[in-house]
């Protein structure tokens, strides 16, 4: 196997492992399905793991990333799979830059609201506001990225580079994301990073 593939699967390995490792604190398990009074006071109860669970998001975000740029770079491929693979590693990039931010403010304003409804003082309208701005950007990360790893996933399969299951698997879950948004209004974003945990443990075995 290449340097450049190796440091790939690394890079896509090792953000999983560091994402599940910072959200495992069994109180905040629910956080994701509570309704919105208990979400918020599980983020006041405990904020030291609301942002170690973002910042696992965050970490597994920017490796998952630059594993699919380095990798697309590292592929023993033609230059046309190559382009396509390059391309598509760079829209998974800056569909995670939208990711970040959204992480970002969450970090800041999610505890910011919950002391104030916690106050009882309004929110409204700011909040349905910033709710919907975020959620455009949600949108705008979940369309872009779902498309990348089915050109991704179709890519691996055709080029070749890693087991045509695993390959398959990328463009399954990419458009079961699309699908899923556009359906149900909202998917869990940590799906995404499937398909890269994934191609990272095929490539370390050397299952191509």
């Amino acid at each position: 196997m290449a340097d450049g593939v190796q440091v790939a699967a690394g890079l896509m390995v090792l953000g999983s492992v560091v994402f599940v490792a910072l959200g495992l604190y069994p109180p905040m398990f629910g956080v994701w399905t509570a309704s919105r009074e208990e979400h918020f006071a599980l983020v006041l109860a405990h904020p030291l793991a609301w942002r170690f669970i973002n910042a696992g998001f965050l970490i597994v975000c920017i490796t998952s990333a630059a594993g699919l740029v380095v990798l697309a770079g590292s592929l023993a491929v033609d230059d046309g799979p190559r382009a396509v693979m390059t391309s598509a590693a760079v829209a998974y990039a800056i569909a995670g830059a939208l990711w970040c931010a959204i992480v970002a403010m969450r970090v800041r304003t999610t505890p910011s609201i919950a002391k104030l409804v916690e106050a009882g003082s309004p929110m409204e309208p700011a909040e349905t506001i910033f709710t919907s701005a975020v959620g455009g950007l949600f949108g705008a990360y979940i369309l872009a990225s779902g498309a990348a790893l089915i050109a991704i996933g179709l890519t691996l399969a055709i080029a070749g580079g890693v087991a045509a299951p695993v390959a398959w698997v990328a463009v399954v879950i990419g458009a079961a994301a699309i699908g899923g948004l556009l359906v149900l209004g909202d998917i869990p974003p940590f799906i995404l990073y499937i398909p890269t945990l994934l191609i990272g443990i095929a490539l370390l075995a050397g299952w191509t």
